[in-house]
């Protein structure tokens, strides 16, 4: 049995951790004669573009967002820096519909591989040779980043463009990795369904369950999913459903029972629930696992202390009990927790 106030333990948010990465333009990187356009370039040895005042575009992709004035900010940065981590002097012009800039910075919804990553934030190439800044270099950023994550991974390409790998100061910046985070989306409370599937895998550990009552112990627990798969009395989505897997590494859902009182205060039941937190708000934004955990309930009372616990899983607050369907509130009998409640 559980008592009217479940134990929960906090909800673990997970920022977005993104490569931001350079791919490498090998093209004219090992020298050659320069191209027509660059014959007779005579400006700064240093400098792989034909001139110190750069023009740099911004293609906005698919968002009605306000680019410009972060493309601005981070232009700023390297102006206000060139001489601390560059070897050449650079100025920008920031044209955003500009034809044939220097450089192209395109928001993207999302980005195909970059180099060997398949998880980046943003990518560019790292021009070392004026060969390579012959034709536009483009930079290419998610679109969904907030605007902090988005100057900081603008910051970063456009280090790549005037030169900088992984390996150069300023590290803070130019490493290649980081935390980053979305722009605001609703909390896993708030959503209709916060799982990115509805089709929510379960696995179901009956180790610690006697032999002899494992048969019974499944019944409930299909009871407990079945009930939700028909709705929870109007408190989930129809769509919902759930199919077995063998794994608890594959599993959205994990039932698992234990000797000893699982949820550290004496309680006979408890759940957890776990997910990401990617515009980095300390709350969870899509769930990713509902662990549910069990010790010395009776049989016949398993798939209440189940259907309890997994109503966090569809943002069900503990101290909600009007939000829970009747027979799942707290408040109910020991009795009625051994009846045929899903019916």
């Amino acid at each position: 049995m559980i008592p009217a106030s479940l134990h929960l333990p906090m909800m673990a948010g997970i920022a977005r951790a993104l490569a931001v990465v350079c791919l490498v333009v090998l093209a004219g990187c090992a020298g050659g004669a320069l191209p027509d356009e660059l014959a007779g370039y005579a400006g700064d040895p240093d400098n792989p573009y034909p001139d110190d005042e750069l023009t740099v575009a911004v293609d906005p992709g698919e968002t009605d967002r306000a680019f410009d004035p972060l493309v601005r900010e981070a232009l700023s940065y390297w102006e206000r820096n060139d001489e601390r981590y560059l070897d050449f002097e650079v100025n920008f012009t920031l044209a955003p519909n500009a034809t044939d800039p220097d450089l192209r910075v395109t928001f993207q919804r999302s980005l195909d591989r970059c180099g060997e990553v398949e998880t980046a934030a943003g990518c560019a190439p790292r021009i070392t040779s004026p060969p390579q800044a012959a034709d536009t270099v483009d930079v290419r950023i998610l679109d969904d980043l907030s605007n902090e994550s988005t100057v900081q991974v603008l910051k970063h390409e456009l280090g790549h463009t005037l030169g900088l790998d992984h390996s150069d100061e300023p590290t803070q910046l130019m490493r290649s990795r980081a935390s980053l985070t979305m722009l605001p989306e609703p909390n896993a409370s708030e959503r209709t369904l916060p799982w990115a599937d509805p089709t929510l895998a379960v696995f179901a550990d009956l180790d610690a369950v006697p032999a002899d009552e494992r048969a019974a112990v499944r019944e409930q627990i299909d009871h407990a999913l079945d009930y939700y798969d028909r709705g929870a009395a109007g408190r989930v989505p129809d769509n919902v459903s759930f199919e077995r897997v063998s794994s608890f590494e594959n599993a959205d859902v994990v039932i698992y029972f234990q000797d000893g009182p699982p949820c550290g205060d004496g309680s006979g039941s408890c759940g957890s629930v776990y997910g990401t937190d990617p515009d980095g708000d300390s709350a969870i934004e899509r769930y990713t696992r509902v662990d549910i955990a069990l010790s010395d309930v009776d049989t016949d009372a398993t798939g209440w202390h189940v259907a309890r616990h997994l109503a966090l899983g569809f943002g069900f607050e503990p101290g909600d009990g009007a939000a829970y369907p009747p027979p799942l509130r707290a408040s109910t009998s020991d009795e009625e927790r051994r009846s045929d409640w899903w019916e």
